[in-house]
């Protein structure tokens, strides 16, 4: 579909959100608490693929998402939104924070070849235990296996009321919460 073809459809949706008001959102307050905000919602239907399950010293937790309602998965200090129509078809989202003590989460999609959003996916992490000082610097990078390097993720937010470092994502890889060049909390 071309990309002039996909406004109205995201204008129509964008005004759903703003009629249904923030409570209807992924997000949405609850009791405003943000631990309560982020908490992976426990179902038995046939769209959890598997239960948060502890990694060694870590968590994660798989979840198939349908492109055209998006979805929500989170496991550990971190929370993936997909927004309808940021997928095509029907994929399994995987969050694995693969130490509970580190700011490291690792993002998987399957197919493969789902891996390019058409929307950018929200990355939301808790950063609670992050240094007060410290979390008004606080991003979100990437780590570019072909140069080793962590790459910092333009347009990444901070709510110092939430305590969330917020990144837009592309694609799924591994990601960690840093502030001046480290990694922190």
């Amino acid at each position: 579909m071309h990309p002039r073809k996909l406004i109205r459809p995201l204008l129509a949706l964008g005004a759903i959100y703003v009629v249904a008001g923030c409570s209807q959102l992924p997000m949405s307050p609850v009791d405003g608490t943000m631990e309560q905000q982020v908490q992976p919602e426990v179902s038995s239907t046939p769209q959890d693929v598997a239960p948060a399950e502890e990694v060694a010293a870590g968590v994660s937790r798989s979840k198939q998402i349908r492109g055209l309602l998006g979805g929500t998965v989170a496991a550990g200090d971190f929370t993936v939104i997909v927004p309808p129509l940021a997928v095509n078809g029907t994929v399994t989202v995987t969050v694995t924070q693969p130490d509970v003590d580190a700011p490291i989460v690792e993002l998987d999609i399957t197919p493969a070849s789902a891996n390019r959003f058409r929307l950018p996916v929200l990355l939301i992490a808790k950063a609670s235990r992050m240094d007060r000082g410290l979390l008004s610097l606080a991003y979100i990078s990437r780590f570019d296996p072909a140069t080793e390097q962590w790459e910092r993720i333009p347009g990444c937010t901070v709510s110092l009321l939430n305590l969330t470092v917020t990144a837009p994502l592309e694609h799924f890889s591994r990601y960690r919460v840093e502030a001046q060049g480290k990694a922190g909390w």
